[in-house]
């Protein structure tokens, strides 16, 4: 079963084959929050949360619009930020290299029932959350590691970690150039 995710103007699509494979969880950390009110997209739940969905890049078909891709990180060793050009809507995250497969997909462009990506299993980074219904600790951490872990020794034994909609070959370089946010312009996404 696919789960299929959209951007807020429909210029770009993409899907997500079996999402429950995948770990749901809401991060509460000052980078998640700054991302989407850098791009003006309001994702985030009452507490600062961003709903997300950790899965293989392998799981990951883009369907309409891969060209508006575009590419931010926060700080030049930062996470990639990935988040459509045509309108701004979060679309993941992926570390910096396609060898370490890893996506965390903004639950907030999902087109679906919410059930289909399964339950929230972790909170994470809680110590950021504020407002009401703000968390008081972490939890699911340690399961969210190991299915991470798991995930990216699969990908890398199969040679599915090539399978990626955001980098190419032969080099593995992003497929969009990275924008790096300007310590100002980051310090103005935190208020």
């Amino acid at each position: 079963m696919n789960a299929r995710f959209a951007c807020t103007c429909g210029a770009t699509e993409w899907h997500v084959s079996a999402p429950r494979r995948g770990t749901r969880l809401i991060c509460y950390c000052a980078d998640c929050q700054s991302f989407p009110r850098h791009l003006g997209a309001d994702i985030l739940n009452e507490a600062g949360g961003t709903d997300l969905l950790q899965v293989a890049p392998s799981q990951v078909t883009f369907t309409r619009g891969i060209g508006n891709l575009g590419l931010l990180r926060l700080s030049p060793q930062g996470l990639s930020r990935w988040h459509t050009t045509c309108c701004g809507t979060p679309v993941a995250n992926t570390l910096k290299s396609a060898k370490l497969p890893f996506v965390s997909l903004s639950c907030a462009a999902h087109q679906g029932e919410d059930k289909l990506l399964g339950p929230v299993r972790a909170h994470a980074n809680t110590v950021w959350a504020s407002g009401p219904g703000a968390p008081r600790k972490d939890r699911g951490l340690g399961r969210m590691v190991l299915a991470f872990g798991q995930r990216l020794l699969a990908e890398r034994l199969s040679g599915r970690w090539q399978q990626t909609p955001f980098f190419a070959p032969p080099d593995w370089a992003p497929v969009a150039e990275p924008q790096i946010l300007s310590k100002q312009a980051r310090l103005r996404a935190r208020a």
